[in-house]
């Protein structure tokens, strides 16, 4: 008798097993199945990089920004960055008036009106600098290359 008992509990077990088999074995094809949607989705909705037009791929470009890569120039209180290097000795050799009158009208877009007020100038004073200003820096950045 105990060997019949025996034998039924081994049945027992191989039917739990079988059944435990069978159930993993579904649940295995479902997560295959939805993995395979998840492919075919993202498929559908995604582009690879190498397939995006460069245009886009510049956008997500980020640039490290250090101070040493910039020369600053401090005019009204505000300090006033120039990555050029060449634009920035070109500026350093001008008269400091000349040069606050092109950072000012050109980095911190000043009018002519407000940079005479803050230089006690006349407006063509303010005009006649920035010309000269310009004409001189195109001298000295001519002499370089």
């Amino acid at each position: 008798m105990a060997f019949r008992l025996s034998v039924i509990c081994t049945d027992f077990q191989k039917t739990v097993q079988c059944r435990f088999e069978s159930c993993l074995k579904k649940v295995v094809r479902h997560v295959v199945k939805d993995y395979q949607q998840g492919l075919k989705r993202r498929k559908d909705k995604e582009i690879p990089f190498c397939e995006l037009p460069e245009i886009f791929v510049e956008n997500f470009a980020v640039w490290d920004d250090y101070e040493t890569d910039y020369t600053i120039f401090s005019v009204c209180g505000i300090d006033i960055r120039v990555l050029d290097d060449g634009l920035a000795e070109a500026l350093k050799k001008l008269p400091e008036r000349k040069r606050n009158t092109l950072l000012m009208y050109y980095f911190l877009e000043m009018t002519e009106s407000e940079i005479a007020n803050l230089q006690k100038i006349t407006q063509s004073g303010v005009f006649k600098n920035r010309h000269h200003a310009l004409e001189t820096m195109k001298k000295i950045l001519k002499e370089k290359q």
